[in-house]
């Protein structure tokens, strides 16, 4: 797998594609060995993520940041090839990339990348995207447990759903035996009970919170704003009304209202 070869396959914004072939032949690379493997390791993957923010110095957007992780998936992918994982999943996985700067110029105005500090799970290959939604193997004190993670394109059609979850089961019996068995989590403010009044009947979120027991709950947090109105922010009456979860949030946030955090456990 060569960068040009990546790009193709996920699709990578033409303009965005121009600089990166540029750096490509520059020589431009910040990333040494010691960096790339901490990078990729869970438990040196925060810090090491900051060095190499420090390193890189002013990058508007985190564009340059992105090129680094790409050539990360790179060097990675003998990995992805050892273990037999079919292509379409790295392309699935790895094109986290292109949707993120895609969902930052819908945001922004401009192609950016928001997400540099979270795209260590994919190049680690320990986060998989199967279907409409990714899965994060996660290695908890009492045992493995796996997170569900609710990309900003995916479908919650329940049948869309009971699909990515099937092709989980088959992709760990196949590549992560260990993790076949493992109990389903998600971390997320789609499960938050105080979102539940806001939801219409019907609602494939509605149905999506009704798979989990509410295990916890931070009942200040306002992640929710960034993820239903991305881009935005205060002063609430000045939110977009675009869909109906739009309307009913602004009117909740407007009142004081807090949408909340949870975490639970797929029944």
């Amino acid at each position: 797998m060569t960068n040009q070869e990546l790009y193709d396959l996920i699709e990578l914004p033409a303009p965005v594609r121009a600089k990166y072939e540029a750096w490509d032949t520059q020589g431009l690379s910040v990333l040494d060995d010691e960096l790339f493997s901490r990078l990729v390791t869970r438990s040196q993957w925060a810090d090491a993520y900051k060095g190499l923010e420090a390193r890189l110095g002013e990058d508007p957007g985190h564009v340059r940041l992105l090129w680094e992780e790409l050539n990360i998936a790179v060097r990675q992918y003998p990995r992805w090839q050892e273990k037999g994982i079919p292509l379409e999943i790295y392309r699935d996985t790895i094109a986290f990339a292109t949707r993120y700067l895609k969902d930052g110029l819908a945001a922004y105005g401009d192609y950016c990348f928001t997400a540099g500090w979270w795209f260590p799970r994919h190049l680690a290959l320990e986060l998989f995207r199967l279907g409409s939604l990714e899965f994060e193997l996660f290695p908890a004190e009492e045992g493995p447990r796996v997170y569900l993670h609710i990309p900003t394109d995916a479908s919650l059609a329940p049948e869309a759903i009971d699909d990515s979850i099937r092709r989980f089961r088959d992709f760990a019996a196949r590549f992560y035996p260990e993790w076949k068995d493992a109990d389903l989590y998600c971390d997320s403010w789609m499960i938050s009970p105080a979102v539940r009044p806001l939801l219409r009947p019907g609602s494939h979120i509605l149905a999506f919170q009704d798979r989990f027991q509410v295990l916890s709950v931070n009942t200040d947090s306002m992640g929710a704003v960034n993820w239903v109105f991305p881009g935005h922010k205060e002063p609430y009456d000045q939110l977009p009304e675009g869909s109906s979860l739009q309307k009913s949030m602004k009117a909740f946030l407007v009142a004081g209202g807090k949408p909340g955090w949870a975490e639970g456990r797929m029944k």
